[in-house]
């Protein structure tokens, strides 16, 4: 195998320079950067950014991005931009050579890898979605941390009006106007607040023939109460915030119930309740990003990194750690939230620290105890505390602005930001549905028991392949006759083959026995694969006929 290539256009005699180097481009690493943007103009430091997007994603405007308040684009600053005087690298970080100080990347387009030295490494890679929570997570619902996710559930929220507009079936209608969110967490409350709010008006004035009164989002939370990072501190705030959500003709809330499944048409809860919906958007929490599998350092329960009250990582020589995949010490004990304020105060004081320590001085504890928080409740409406001062209504609405202003990065983006704002009372929320996203044709799906996954007459567009437990085929046997189980099929067993080949309709309904793992194949993809391989199409084509 190749080694990796050296990281050309260095400097030239920038090898007597310290060189930090930061893995990912997040509110650490960015208010680390703007802390030591003199030092590197005044040549004393050089710095590398290696990140796989070229962009920043502000996540406190994602919920009025998704509600068509505003454009896309505003949640995103470049990378290039934000770190105008460092180098940026757009790349997948693949090791860490702690022994020899380089890290290795590569890039997207071909795996072509590239190592890079350093002499102090700040990580601050941030977190990914934990798909690990319940069944289904990663196969059927819709998550908020990547922007093409983001960007996808804007599209999709469109997509349901736009179906349910033409749709004359009940029971698919009642699925298309369903739309849950598990977690009430400030993202939870942030995005059911702003949908209560969005799709009911864009219903009204926009889709005549959705039932406007059947919209319902559901917020499924395992706690007693909403908004536990108010905690004990703030219980009016917090139960203004519940009264908001449980008064609102469209919000139900369940306490104290988890999500246990999502499959493509329900969400199963863990009392046996079953919600029809094909909108499930997960904020039910995140993981640490897989690179700090790479450091042998201490972790927390969580799986972050621990640092020392200087931001270091313990156990680590020269590597720094801030933001959400780092357990910084809390001044007042226990460790600090994964919160967006936390990053870029920590990230500040590591990058002092990191002044101190090349300037041969002792760093400094980390201090900061909070700010304030603020969760917006849709319609002009948030709770929000600052300095320890409840704030809430319309006040805490505009508190809550005041903070998304100040705190977007790129100031292109803040005027931006303000425009749209103006501008929305004018001309009134976007409603362009764009569907970027390419098809995927093989995708692995999962249905709980007795769910139908194929039904007798319907057009069959795809086919399906049993990864992990058993499906029952049946055939009506006379008009108004109960369907009757013909066979049991099971791992490795594929069903639904003989509708795509020969063009016709379902010859029988499906219906999962047991939970079952599934691999969908839409029809191009098994027309492909079956005019590539024998095998293949000789498989495919056994014309079992109660396999429809």
């Amino acid at each position: 195998m190749a080694s990796p290539e050296s990281l050309k256009h260095e400097p030239a005699g920038s090898s007597a320079i310290p060189h930090i180097v930061a893995l990912g481009s997040g509110y650490a690493t960015f208010y680390a950067y703007r802390e030591l943007a003199g030092w590197i103009r005044r040549k004393r430091v050089r710095m590398t950014v290696i990140d796989r997007n070229n962009y920043h994603c502000f996540h406190g405007l994602v919920p009025e991005m998704l509600a068509g308040k505003l454009q896309p684009g505003t949640l995103l600053s470049s990378s290039r931009r934000l770190f105008k005087h460092a180098q940026f690298c757009n790349g997948e970080i693949k090791d860490i050579d702690l022994q020899r100080r380089t890290v290795t990347f590569s890039r997207k387009l071909d795996g072509k890898e590239f190592s890079v030295s350093y002499d102090h490494l700040i990580v601050g890679v941030g977190s990914v979605e934990d798909l690990k929570r319940f069944p289904g997570i990663a196969e059927h619902t819709m998550r908020l941390k990547a922007f093409p996710d983001i960007l996808q559930v804007r599209n999709h929220l469109l997509t349901m009006l736009e179906l349910a507009d033409i749709e004359t079936d009940s029971a698919e209608l009642e699925r298309l106007l369903n739309f849950v969110v598990v977690g009430a967490n400030y993202a939870g409350v942030e995005v059911a607040g702003e949908l209560a709010e969005y799709l009911p008006t864009l219903a009204r004035r926009r889709f005549p023939n959705v039932p406007v009164e059947k919209i319902r989002i559901t917020v499924i939370h395992s706690g007693e109460r909403i908004l536990p990072e108010l905690g004990s501190h703030f219980p009016k705030l917090q139960a203004y915030a519940q009264g908001a959500i449980t008064s609102h003709p469209h919000l139900r809330l369940k306490l104290g119930i988890r999500l246990g499944a999502a499959t493509p048409e329900e969400a199963v809860l863990d009392n046996g309740e079953r919600i029809p919906t094909r909108t499930i958007i997960s904020c039910t929490g995140t993981a640490p990003a897989p690179v700090v599998d790479l450091f042998p350092a201490e972790r927390d329960r969580l799986g972050r990194v621990i640092t020392d009250e200087f931001l270091r990582m313990k156990g680590v020589p020269d590597v720094w750690a801030a933001g959400d995949c780092a357990a910084v010490p809390h001044p007042k004990g226990g460790t600090c939230p994964p919160l967006a304020i936390w990053a870029m105060t920590a990230g500040r004081q590591l990058a002092k620290n990191l002044k101190a320590t090349l300037s041969g001085w002792s760093p400094r504890p980390y201090r900061f105890t909070g700010l304030g928080d603020a969760c917006t409740l849709g319609h002009h409406r948030a709770a929000a505390h600052l300095k320890g001062v409840p704030i809430r209504g319309l006040m805490g609405y505009l508190a809550w602005r005041f903070f998304m202003i100040r705190y977007l990065p790129a100031v292109e983006k803040k005027w931006r930001l303000v425009l749209d704002w103006l501008l929305l009372p004018f001309f009134g929320r976007d409603l362009v549905n764009m569907n970027v996203h390419r098809p995927v044709l093989v995708t692995p799906v999962m249905y709980e028991p007795q769910q139908e996954i194929i039904r007798e007459g319907d057009v069959g567009q795809s086919l399906f392949i049993i990864r992990a437990g058993e499906v029952e085929v049946l055939k009506q046997r006379a008009a108004g006759s109960d369907p009757e189980v013909v066979a049991t099929l099971k791992a490795g067993d594929h069903f639904g083959e003989v509708a795509v080949f020969r063009g016709i309709r379902r010859t029988a309904t499906v219906r999962a026995r047991t939970r079952v793992e599934l691999l969908h194949v839409q029809r191009e993809a098994a027309l492909a694969l079956s005019e590539s391989s024998h095998e293949i199409a000789r498989t495919f084509s056994s014309q079992y006929e109660p396999k429809s």
